[in-house]
């Protein structure tokens, strides 16, 4: 009954979703629901920004704001940062996620997204708001990544400038929740939008939760897939978007595919 009551809270409070996708997958923007206002891009190590610049063009040719990634260790330096930055701006965008990026080593000077701010680039650069990533259940290439989410939050606090909070997926509502809840007592208001995997096989989640470092997840889906009566609970997210409390909007990792995590995300909606 009680999940029930929390269930029904979130409806009633106009629950609302962002979708993340590849630059390469920008053509399945025309699965997303109208509802899905907000499209984060990707960036992968190794491939050209101009593929994300693109990307952001054709996601707001479709009517919805794209959110770019800019991943601090996959850049030589700060004449690389500078450039992608004046893509941005000439396509029009105001809104990035920042994160440090899982690479083992830096490609230049950036080790993390305090690095990258510390430029102060981004202002010149027309960026008016900044996300940043959350990790509920730990990042194992940084131990301390809630400290250095605080550190974040308070620079841009500092300099006025709106944030917020989009975390790594789980399957841990217990977990996320409790998180949740320290961040609150540490003083932090910020929007937290939290991480949600779209349907998908267990091989694939477990496979993203290991390059991850979804550790708790990682130990659910391990026990639910010897247990053949609660696999739905592994291929739809259904279970814990009912757990989940105190986020202000809901962020779903499409990894087994933009058309098969819109159209649950259409039969979810439909549901109230």
């Amino acid at each position: 009954m009680e999940k029930l009551k929390n269930l029904q809270k979130n409806v009633m409070q106009k629950m609302t979703w962002s979708m993340e996708i590849l630059p390469q997958n920008v053509t399945d923007i025309s699965f997303i629901p109208d509802f899905v206002q907000e499209v984060y891009i990707t960036m992968i190590p190794g491939k050209g920004f101009n593929d994300i610049i693109l990307a952001a063009q054709k996601i707001q040719a479709s009517g919805k704001q794209p959110v770019p990634h800019l991943t601090a260790r996959t850049f030589p330096g700060v004449e690389e940062l500078r450039a992608s930055l004046s893509g941005l701006q000439a396509a029009g965008i105001e809104r990035v996620l920042l994160i440090a990026g899982g690479v083992p080593k830096p490609s230049g000077i950036f080790s993390s997204v305090m690095d990258m701010l510390k430029t102060e680039l981004f202002a010149e650069y027309g960026i008016k708001s900044f996300d940043f990533a959350g990790h509920p259940e730990g990042n194992p290439d940084d131990p301390d990544s809630d400290y250095h989410l605080l550190e974040k939050l308070r620079w841009a606090e500092k300099r006025k400038i709106p944030s917020r909070i989009v975390t790594q997926w789980s399957f841990d509502a217990e977990k996320t929740n409790k998180w949740i809840d320290s961040l609150r007592k540490n003083g932090v208001q910020n929007p937290i939008h939290l991480g949600i995997p779209g349907p998908s096989t267990l091989n694939t989640l477990l496979r993203f939760a290991k390059v991850c470092g979804v550790k708790a997840s990682t130990q659910v889906l391990r026990k639910q897939g010897f247990n053949i009566s609660k696999l739905m609970f592994v291929n739809k997210p259904d279970k814990i978007v009912s757990e989940l409390q105190g986020y202000d909007q809901l962020h779903l990792y499409p990894f087994g595919g933009v058309a098969k995590s819109s159209e649950w995300l259409n039969e979810w909606q439909k549901k109230f």
